[in-house]
């Protein structure tokens, strides 16, 4: 594994399996055992697309590993979930509340995955400049309805200071886990 520093001088261990625009790449086995040894938390990518990066992270690196999760994050846009309900590529950042309304059915086969492997999930947000207010409470208010914690996400355009409200769901989220 790789210690590199992050944009705001942040520590983090890059040591990748095959990647290269494929849903299936996370880091590696000793990776995360170095990292859980000098950290509380330790955080995966397991690839875009969990039904099948996130998938194969549960059932062929965690098993092989020994190891298993105490909570999965689900990264959503209001873009793609636009897109899911029907929004061309081309017009999936101006408003559409219908496209939205469906493709949140998308986000929760998502969700009803994850209960399946027995993880709590956060849903982290991820938010574009031109996406609305009242979009994002759409999302928002759908999540509350059913019980799923969620933080929007502005790292990209804030840094770190951007991601804290979601650092800090994830935090509570795995001490739940801890009863």
């Amino acid at each position: 594994p790789n210690l590199v520093q992050t944009a705001e001088g942040g520590p983090a261990l890059v040591h990748a399996g095959p990647f290269a625009n494929i849903a299936h790449g996370c880091s590696s086995i000793l990776a995360t055992r170095l990292g859980a040894l000098h950290a509380d938390l330790v955080i995966t990518e397991g690839g875009f697309g969990f039904d099948l990066g996130g998938e194969k992270f549960l059932d062929i690196k965690c098993r092989a590993a020994g190891v298993w999760p105490r909570v999965l994050v689900l990264v959503a846009t209001l873009r793609a979930l636009k897109m899911h309900g029907g929004a061309p590529v081309k017009r999936a950042g101006d408003p559409n509340p219908e496209a939205l309304a469906r493709g949140m059915e998308h986000l929760e086969k998502h969700l009803e995955t994850a209960a399946g492997f027995g993880l709590p999930a956060v849903v982290a947000i991820n938010v574009f400049p031109s996406d609305t207010a009242e979009e994002l409470s759409l999302v928002e208010e759908a999540l509350r309805q059913r019980g799923v914690r969620m933080a929007r996400c502005e790292g990209f355009a804030r840094g770190g200071e951007g991601a804290l409200e979601l650092a800090a769901a994830v935090a509570d989220a795995a001490e739940a886990t801890d009863a």
